[in-house]
């Protein structure tokens, strides 16, 4: 509250003081041009015209920056622009005369003389320091009105960011849960028991899912929570064929990684690397924290491949890499036949809440 009392005088303040600073260098001008001609007076005779003058601006400003603000600049109507505050302009300049020699009179006398004199030769420096004054304040609310468009600018694109991974998540989710419904449907009449147990796992993936209100990103220990349970399903429909080993350091617990970053990443694994081998396999997930970035591996020692196709949720999760992370981030896969895939990813670190 304190504050905006005090903004309207510190303004008045800063205003007062320019011209002042204006006055003391049309002293310093009128007093060297007379001091060239050999006709010095004394220094009242300049300190106080020019104080006079541009006490007189100092109060006019106000109101010049009000119609600065009002009569605002359009590209389509330049020539209206320029003729009205060419008018305006002349009318503050007269005012400014008006004003200004009947003070000035009461110390020297005989000011109906000084009038004529000082609107003629006077008339177009106060048109031009009207037009400057106007010409600043255009000039600040052309460069607010840019800032104020950037900063709309970045945050539309923030909002493109989180909507289209929104759209990315919502596509991934479908994707894996359409996979584990498949899994459990294989096992109803074989093996019943087992698929009441997967459809209970796959419940609890779902609340973890759900309830769990994700965001865009979450602690790694949130997704290895989240990826447990798919494992559970799968480890449940494969048997002894799948093993899985986790290596994590516990620092990396606690680092932000993208929602349903992990997931996608073992279910690859599972599906192109390990179920199709009559032996089986495994997987192996690592974790660890180097050089201020979390680096994590997924790999299987499955049947490989000559070279890389990437479904829809490696697709995804390059996808929302980059929108996150931008180029600090990367995602690489190395595999070929006979020797599993390898996927690593990197990602800047930042601890999780």
């Amino acid at each position: 509250m304190q504050e905006t009392k005090t903004r309207p005088l510190l303004r008045a303040a800063t205003i007062f003081g320019i011209w002042m600073i204006v006055a003391a260098l049309t002293a310093g001008q009128w007093y060297v041009y007379d001091l060239t001609y050999g006709s010095l007076k004394p220094w009242h005779h300049y300190v106080g015209p020019a104080i006079l003058a541009n006490v007189l601006w100092s109060c006019l400003t106000p109101g010049v920056v009000f119609i600065a603000g009002r009569i605002t600049f359009d590209p389509r109507r330049k020539v209206r622009f320029v003729l009205t505050h060419f008018a305006i302009g002349l009318l503050v300049s007269v005012c400014h005369s008006l004003i200004f020699v009947p003070l000035l009179g009461l110390l020297v006398g005989n000011w109906q003389n000084m009038l004529w004199q000082k609107l003629a030769g006077s008339l177009q420096v106060n048109v031009l320091i009207y037009a400057v004054m106007v010409a600043i304040v255009t000039a600040g609310r052309a460069l607010r009105h840019l800032g104020d468009r950037e900063l709309q600018s970045a945050q539309l694109e923030t909002q493109l960011a989180e909507a289209e991974t929104a759209s990315l998540r919502a596509q991934l989710q479908p994707h894996f849960l359409f996979n584990a419904l498949n899994a459990i449907s294989a096992l109803v009449r074989s093996e019943p028991v087992k698929a009441e147990r997967m459809i209970a796992r796959l419940g609890e993936l779902l609340r973890l899912s759900i309830d769990g209100h994700r965001g865009q990103e979450s602690s790694l220990g949130d997704e290895l929570d989240f990826t447990e349970a798919y494992l559970a399903i799968e480890e449940a429909r494969l048997g002894d064929r799948l093993t899985v080993i986790r290596n994590i350091a516990p620092e990396a617990l606690t680092a932000t990684v993208p929602s349903l970053l992990l997931q996608p990443l073992v279910e690859n694994a599972i599906r192109h690397g390990i179920a199709g081998l009559p032996q089986g396999g495994t997987v192996t997930i690592t974790a660890a924290i180097t050089d201020a970035c979390l680096h994590i591996t997924v790999s299987d020692d499955g049947a490989g491949a000559a070279s890389v196709t990437e479904g829809v949720g490696m697709a995804n999760t390059r996808r929302r890499l980059t929108r996150l992370y931008g180029e600090r981030q990367s995602l690489t896969i190395d595999t070929a036949p006979g020797q599993g895939f390898r996927v690593k990813v990197k990602v800047p670190l930042c601890t999780a809440p």
